[in-house]
């Protein structure tokens, strides 16, 4: 089974959405939703003072697929050498937020996906600058088909006498073909850590709500 990530909230969401424009990467010690809502909105982790238009409720939104994490993609231990024990970690990625927004262009629907996790230091590990490598995808659901997916690098760096650290990314905008306004219903997004020499991660059916 795959597993959904702790994601931004229903509230929190619906404030980003009101300037979501996302684009860079960036890490802190700022609560990870706000981080990327920022990020998403104003190139930046700190937000201005926005007023949220007024919406049409007359007017049917497009439904923006869900993101869920990939079959062991939530969390990646490095070893020391050959060790596979606690105290052989080096350092481990996990991942924290997520969010994503959806745009309809024509005959394509745009989306963007934010990811937020931490890097920690084990007991085999030092301070170092780190290259989690970010797998973010969109699916294809009625034959479980990758449509669209790429890996980004994120440089995240623990400093002397720290043991962790944040790291934040933005994916370009990824484009799928439009079929109806919920999305949801026809794709799901993917998000994880890619391993070296990873083979196809298998995906499974999960309830919509």
């Amino acid at each position: 089974m795959s597993k959904r990530s702790g994601g931004i909230s229903a509230v929190r969401m619906a404030a980003l959405a009101a300037s979501l424009a996302l684009a860079g990467c960036a890490g802190g010690g700022a609560d990870p939703g706000d981080t990327i809502g920022n990020i998403f909105a104003f190139n930046s982790t700190r937000a201005p003072p926005v007023e949220a238009p007024a919406q049409d409720p007359g007017v049917f939104r497009l439904i923006c697929p869900v993101v869920d994490v990939r079959d062991g993609g939530a969390a990646h231990r490095v070893y020391h050498g050959s060790g596979r024990t606690s105290s052989d970690v080096r350092y481990q990625f996990s991942v924290g937020e997520t969010a994503r927004e959806c745009t309809r262009q024509g005959g394509q629907i745009v989306i963007r996906v934010g990811v937020e996790g931490k890097v920690l230091l084990g007991p085999a590990g030092g301070p170092s600058t780190f290259s989690v490598p970010v797998f973010i995808g969109v699916r294809r659901d009625r034959d479980q088909q990758m449509v669209v997916s790429k890996v980004y690098n994120v440089q995240a760096n623990i400093a002397s006498g720290s043991v962790q650290t944040s790291f934040s990314v933005v994916s370009e905008p990824l484009s799928v073909p439009y079929m109806n306004d919920n999305a949801n219903l026809d794709y799901s997004i993917y998000v994880g850590f890619e391993r070296p020499q990873q083979q196809p991660q298998r995906t499974s059916q999960r309830r919509r709500r």
